[in-house]
């Protein structure tokens, strides 16, 4: 035991003497790259040295009852000397870690030393009290110091890593008085955002301690970004660093928040991505937004404003949801949250209209007592969902424009007594089918925007029932000459199309004209062939088109790719593994037929950046196959750039593909629009059973753009074989 304290001690005097030589010359020391590791481990060493020298300050004043037992006195000095290590090694780690920069310097002065006098008073205090009981008053004070430096220290650790108010209760204080001054009046961002960024990002980016020299606690200093600029593109979340972090894979140095501090939900990252969209204003409140919209609505979910809760909490007086049942509805696209945490009430909204079937109504319906609000904009919900509502004793919100009901069935809702804002804006309802809800007792506002529901009989309802707010939106002044809006796909989210299958296009406003082109070419409002009957898709297909009439400018260009579905492989598989964010359902994403958006990498897409795409297909039998087409995304600015090239192979014998063709598509020589980019490999025509796909991301981006020397990305949704 004696030879085990003698080599101890050494080592400890050593890393002592260490310590004081790089804490009296930290502001130069260069740590080199293969140990800046080593300063990782100072936020899991700290808690060992700090535990045994509390429980030996605790421990010290009973000492005397055990002198007489050498045994136990010997251990409990030793452990002195195991606590004066443990604190060298965690003070020198720390001082490792510091070399990040981003901390603010007198607090890092302050906790640097004081930790630093921690382990020295201890490797003292164990020489002193070692089988000796001369210099006792000595050892007394310095027992009472090394608590001191020990408690301020750690308050100075403290305020690194959480913040100046972390060991107060002044923070939560003032978080709670903060959140019970929420209004309709209140900026989004006070209400949802700056407290999300509270919670998750200001212990690493606030004035004490400034991470990359980004601040967050103020919003000059949040604008004005870090080392590495702005933290967002206003109105482009995908090409803003600050969705980019939050999105890479957690074993990247550069993902925030960094690994083992609390993650954002996906529910938490929408909401930053929604707010950078809309174009992350401080100042917007919610009474900025019609209340049907869907980024006031989301972004309420978060803090719902202070004046909607009073008008919603007095009658709640039901049983709270079961938290089983609630837990087992809640998912990505049909979210269920509280209306308020003082009421058992629940608002319920669907997200993403390709994943909308009507049984996820059917579903709630065992919270139906609880649910006073529902979304359904934009959904394909049809009048089945006015029956499924009905019955719903307690809803107060109904949301459902933009949907397929006809209002056949709108009597239904007479039942729902509570009912007070319903929404039906752009869909075919009529005047006779509404006008029975106006007996509903508590009904205060109607939307009827772009419904069959005219200006005159608006008039009429509004004066016979006037208690009533039905809003018709806007009614233009016909010696108005404005700009027509652009034509759309009869169905947006259909991108693939079977054999004979033909596209429709539409325009909102009755009497517009469309006049499109197939060619590539940019259409006109006189030359270009008018739309009468549906386009049929013939392998890839770009249409074009712009809406026209008498008395108003043409609308702006509105462009749409469709492909034919082609000849689909009996098997395909992947040769490379896709980045953990974005392998969706691996190779069977390949064929089908669910395009991604290329302003939204998380959905539908595969992303390659380590390693090359590779892909193999395999045929029932020999097809005729005289070219390959791959789908694409393109965001520059979010590092996803073209491939460097595309190599196809080919054959009948899996083991004997030989390469039938090749194209490296041209690098953009700066930033361009987010779009889907289309890539057709002609390749030698003849009869495959076996085609191998390989995409490669170019390996360095070029000096123009902000990440240059960096890998770029591939992204694919779908490939085609015709």
């Amino acid at each position: 035991m004696s030879r085990y304290r003698s080599v101890l001690s050494n080592a400890v005097f050593f890393l002592l003497v260490l310590l004081l030589l790089m804490a009296a010359f930290s502001e130069h020391l260069k740590i080199p790259v293969w140990l800046t590791i080593s300063g990782r481990f100072h936020p899991l060493l700290l808690h060992f040295p700090i535990t045994l020298v509390i429980l030996l300050l605790v421990t010290y004043p009973f000492r005397s009852a055990w002198k007489n037992n050498i045994q136990l006195s010997a251990a409990y000095d030793l452990l002195w000397l195991h606590a004066a290590g443990l604190a060298t090694l965690s003070a020198l780690s720390g001082l490792v870690l510091s070399t990040d920069g981003g901390y603010d310097e007198t607090t890092l002065d302050r906790h640097m030393w004081l930790g630093t006098a921690t382990a020295a008073l201890a490797y003292v205090i164990w020489h002193l009290q070692a089988g000796r009981e001369s210099g006792k008053g000595i050892l007394n004070i310095l027992v009472i110091i090394c608590g001191v430096t020990l408690g301020v220290g750690s308050h100075y650790g403290g305020t690194l890593t959480h913040g100046e108010d972390y060991l107060t209760f002044r923070t939560h204080v003032e978080e709670s008085e903060a959140s019970g001054r929420v209004t309709d009046s209140t900026a989004i961002y006070l209400a949802a955002v700056q407290p999300l960024l509270q919670t998750k990002c200001y212990s690493c980016h606030n004035e004490k301690k400034s991470k990359g020299d980004f601040v967050m606690t103020q919003e000059a200093l949040l604008l004005k970004g870090g080392k590495e600029g702005a933290p967002w593109v206003a109105g482009d979340p995908d090409n803003s660093r600050l969705v980019q972090r939050l999105l890479l894979d957690m074993t990247d140095k550069k993902h925030m928040p960094p690994k083992g501090k609390p993650q954002l939900s996906s529910r938490e990252i929408e909401l930053l991505h929604k707010w950078i969209a809309d174009g992350a204003d401080f100042d917007k409140s919610f009474q900025d937004y019609p209340s049907t919209d869907t980024f006031r609505i989301f972004a309420a979910s978060f803090s719902q404003p202070e004046d909607v809760k009073k008008t919603k909490t007095m009658d709640h007086a039901f049983e709270p949801a079961d938290k089983k049942t609630l837990n087992n509805l809640n998912g990505p696209f049909r979210v269920i949250t509280s209306l308020d945490n003082r009421t058992p009430a629940l608002r319920l909204g669907f997200y993403v209209s390709s994943e909308y079937k009507p049984s996820m109504l059917e579903d709630c319906r065992p919270l139906s007592l609880q649910i006073v609000s529902a979304n359904l904009s934009g959904m394909p919900a049809g009048d089945e969902a006015i029956q499924q509502l009905s019955g719903y004793p307690n809803i107060e919100e109904i949301f459902l424009h933009s949907t397929r009901i006809t209002g056949a069935n709108l009597a239904l809702l007479k039942q729902s007594k509570k009912l007070r804002t319903l929404s039906l804006s752009n869909t075919k309802v009529n005047a006779m089918q509404i006008e029975p809800l106006a007996a509903l007792p508590m009904l205060e506002k109607v939307f009827l925007w772009k419904t069959n529901v005219t200006d005159a009989e608006a008039k009429i309802l509004q004066k016979k029932y006037p208690r009533i707010q039905w809003d018709i939106g806007y009614i233009p002044d016909t010696k108005e000459f404005l700009k027509l809006t652009s034509p759309q796909l009869k169905n947006p989210e259909k991108m693939v199309f079977a054999a004979g299958e033909t596209i429709t296009l539409k325009h909102p406003m009755s009497g517009a004209g469309i006049r499109y082109t197939i060619d590539g070419s940019d259409p006109d409002s006189i030359n270009t062939p008018l739309f009468t009957k549906p386009i049929p898709v013939n392998g890839p297909t770009q249409v074009k088109a712009i809406a026209v009439m008498s008395g108003w400018h043409a609308s702006s260009i509105s462009a749409f790719t469709v492909f034919s579905r082609g000849i689909l492989p009996a098997f395909s598989s992947l040769l490379t593994k896709p980045d953990n964010r974005y392998k969706q359902q691996g190779a069977a994403s390949l064929t089908d037929g669910n395009k991604g958006v290329s302003n939204n990498s998380l959905v539908n897409w595969l992303g390659f950046r380590d390693e090359p795409f590779k892909a193999h297909f395999s045929f029932a039998k020999e097809e005729a196959i005289n070219k390959v087409t791959l789908s694409m995304a393109d965001n520059n600015g979010s590092y996803i750039m073209p491939p460097a090239v595309i190599i196809v192979k080919g054959g009948t014998d899996s083991l004997k593909m030989i390469p039938i063709g090749r194209l490296a598509p041209k690098q953009p020589s700066t930033y361009g629009p987010v779009e889907n980019r289309i890539y057709t490999v002609g390749i030698n025509p003849g009869k495959y059973r076996y085609i191998h796909i390989q995409a490669d991301p170019v390996s360095k981006l070029p000096e123009w753009h902000r990440g240059k020397g960096q890998k770029g990305w591939v992204f694919v949704d779908e490939v085609f074989f015709y």
